[in-house]
């Protein structure tokens, strides 16, 4: 995976980034891209898709603020190694038979 999406991800872009192409479909310029040939022509239902993603809106995303504010402080705790750890002492003078207690009031 350490290789596979960062290939997939430079392939998209090269593909949305090099191959940018033009239309003029009912006197409307409508420009996209893949790597096909120049001299090509797409059909009503082509046109229709093309026109629908490039127009997509997810209005259901959160704004960018909270989850931005979450990305970096799961980055902070994740990224700041462990300075304090948890140990009991040890006994040293014998063994201690008694449970801890169960209710504290």
């Amino acid at each position: 995976m350490r290789y596979v999406l960062p290939l997939l991800f430079l392939m998209y872009w090269g593909g949305i980034t090099l191959f940018a192409h033009s239309h003029v479909v009912n006197g409307v310029i409508m420009v996209h891209s893949h790597p096909f040939k120049a001299d090509h022509q797409h059909t009503q239902a082509e046109a229709e898709t093309i026109f629908y993603l490039g127009h997509y809106a997810a209005s259901s995303l959160p704004e960018p603020g909270p989850v931005v504010r979450c990305f970096f402080f799961l980055l902070g705790v994740l990224a700041v190694p462990r300075t304090v750890s948890l140990s009991l002492p040890q006994a040293g003078d014998g063994v201690r038979l008694r449970a801890p207690p169960c209710r504290v009031f």
